[in-house]
């Protein structure tokens, strides 16, 4: 078990094994068109992209752990893929970076957070929250940065033999002055923060595998409230001086007020395909209107920020990777390798094509019972996707 966190095993275990909702992963002899990288980079599972407009930063490994592995977290030319600089890491994989002020901030599976150098991937200070343990910790949600701190999730056990189930794991939100990596706060939590906090005026936002949501006074750490959503918190928080936006695993979907933590609405994402319920959310992605969450089983669904019934629910035929909205246009990312564009507003498909290469003879795209794709961003003129590798796609059809 070594090489696997929690989210890996029960998402293989725990999606169906002959496609989603009974539909086959290819489409006979007639593949959609695939839409031709401008260049792609190969790898282990890579993480979700972080972009500053001219680079791609990535981290291998995303979410692997094991003592002798060692992964790569990398700058890439957003142009061609060539890499501006590469940083190894050892004991596992790396999680998903953070790039602001010059500086890219990213933990580790061996729980250790790093700031590089943006230009040149130099080290420039390393935290180590003094972690043994071989498998089960790690820090792989995104960072967040305010007020000269860099907030960050970290999950630690001094046993190197612990295993992620037993309660010999110390979970925490951590401070971190940004200039030389000193821990300046900490706050415990109930368990794993998979998905980066987020920093909301004077308040740290944290969410937990265990669903919990925390809020910690930013300036010394001391905790303000804690909210529970649902079961298990593994894709993205959102957060605004409104609300802070959460959906669980389990289909719960809530708007938190930051400075409080009373829920301002809720909401239940449930549905019955084939006489099976679908209960597992995948993706989040919040615009200027809208919080989009997908499922596993292909459904896109979109709530307004400000609550009430849900605008739109988009149907697709394979588990959800991720989510990417410009405000006018929602670009999904499905486990197959199929990228739908719908209409933010309305949800309306206006095209799909393939990003994934043929695999398994002449069937299209990849086998969505396996978790391979991992992130996409929208950007100006094209699209970032991850997951077996990084590539970079033309967003537009020519």
């Amino acid at each position: 078990m070594s090489d696997w966190t929690r989210r890996q095993v029960l998402a293989t275990l725990g999606t169906a094994a002959v496609g989603v909702g009974g539909y086959w992963w290819f489409e006979g002899d007639h593949c959609i068109d695939r839409r031709e990288p401008h260049w792609t980079v190969e790898g282990r599972r890579w993480s979700p992209p972080a972009t500053d407009g001219y680079s791609l930063y990535v981290s291998e490994s995303h979410g692997l752990t094991s003592s002798d592995r060692v992964s790569r977290v990398a700058s890439l030319k957003q142009h061609d893929g060539a890499p501006n600089w590469v940083f190894t890491v050892t004991g596992g994989g790396a999680g998903v970076p953070l790039v602001a002020d010059g500086s890219v901030y990213v933990g580790t599976g061996a729980d250790y957070v790093y700031a590089l150098d943006e230009r040149t991937g130099h080290v420039e200070w390393r935290y180590d929250a003094g972690g043994r343990e071989t498998y089960g910790g790690g820090a792989w949600g995104r960072p967040a940065k305010a007020n000269g701190l860099v907030v960050v999730g970290v999950s630690h056990s001094g046993d190197s033999q612990a295993d992620s189930t037993d309660d010999g794991f110390t979970h925490r939100v951590v401070a971190l002055d940004a200039d030389t990596g000193e821990e300046v706060w900490a706050g415990n939590v109930d368990a794993m923060v998979w998905t980066g906090p987020v920093v909301v005026g004077d308040t740290a936002v944290a969410a937990t595998e265990a669903g919990g949501v925390y809020g910690f006074a930013v300036g010394d750490g001391s905790r303000r409230w804690r909210t529970a959503v649902g079961e298990k918190i593994w894709d993205p928080i959102f957060g605004s001086a409104s609300a802070v936006h959460v959906a669980s695993s389990d289909g719960a979907v809530a708007a938190i007020d930051p400075e409080s933590g009373a829920k301002r609405w809720t909401a239940s994402v449930s549905g019955e395909r084939n006489g099976e319920k679908e209960r597992k959310i995948r993706a989040t992605e919040r615009d200027d209107e809208t919080f989009f969450v997908g499922t596993d089983w292909g459904r896109v669904i979109a709530f307004p920020r400000s609550g009430g019934p849900e605008d739109w629910r988009f149907e697709g035929e394979a588990a959800i990777a991720d989510v990417s909205s410009d405000g006018s246009l929602a670009y999904v990312l499905d486990q197959r390798g199929y990228v739908s564009v719908l209409d933010a507003a309305s949800g309306e498909r206006r095209d799909q094509f393939r990003v994934a290469e043929k695999s398994w003879e002449d069937r299209c795209g990849w086998n969505p019972k396996y978790e391979r794709a991992t992130g996409l961003v929208a950007g100006e003129n094209s699209l970032a996707v991850t997951g077996p590798w990084v590539g970079q796609f033309p967003r537009h059809r020519r």
